[in-house]
């Protein structure tokens, strides 16, 4: 498959966890708020928050969030996925190079998923874990 094939932006439509029994869990109580953006210059763009993740107390001013208390911010901060770098295609896998991240330990980093395709769904996997389970996210291509 070529990056070409990849480009486009995508809604989230939620994530399972496939615990190395096979035993298929889904992960999280409603699908998060996500997006993935593969641009043609080579970049990619990953955003998610927790669906269901509450407003900001009335004292938090518009897009100032300067006056929320640090239990405030790290509510509002739970749950969030956000990076953007360059992908690149290989055999079965994408690539996601950070170079920024919300996440500060996965910057300089590489996310390597095993990709399929079904129809306008793209689910990527993740390698597995100490367990030998892994996550599957799942992704619908806005037309």
């Amino acid at each position: 498959m070529e990056a070409e094939q990849f480009v486009g932006t995508y809604r989230g439509r939620g994530q399972e966890y496939v615990a190395a029994d096979g035993t298929v869990t889904r992960v999280g109580a409603s699908p998060a708020a996500a997006r993935l953006v593969y641009a043609s210059d080579g970049t990619v763009m990953v955003i998610s928050t927790p669906a269901d993740r509450p407003r900001l107390p009335s004292h938090v001013s518009g897009n100032d969030w300067s006056g929320a208390t640090a239990a405030e911010k790290a509510a509002a901060a739970d749950g969030v996925v956000a990076y953007a770098g360059r992908y690149e295609v290989q055999g079965d896998r994408v690539l996601h190079h950070v170079d920024v991240s919300f996440f500060p330990n996965w910057v300089g980093t590489t996310n390597v998923r095993v990709f399929q395709w079904n129809g306008n769904t793209l689910t990527l996997s993740t390698p597995p874990d100490a367990a030998g389970g892994f996550r599957r996210i799942l992704w619908e291509k806005v037309t």
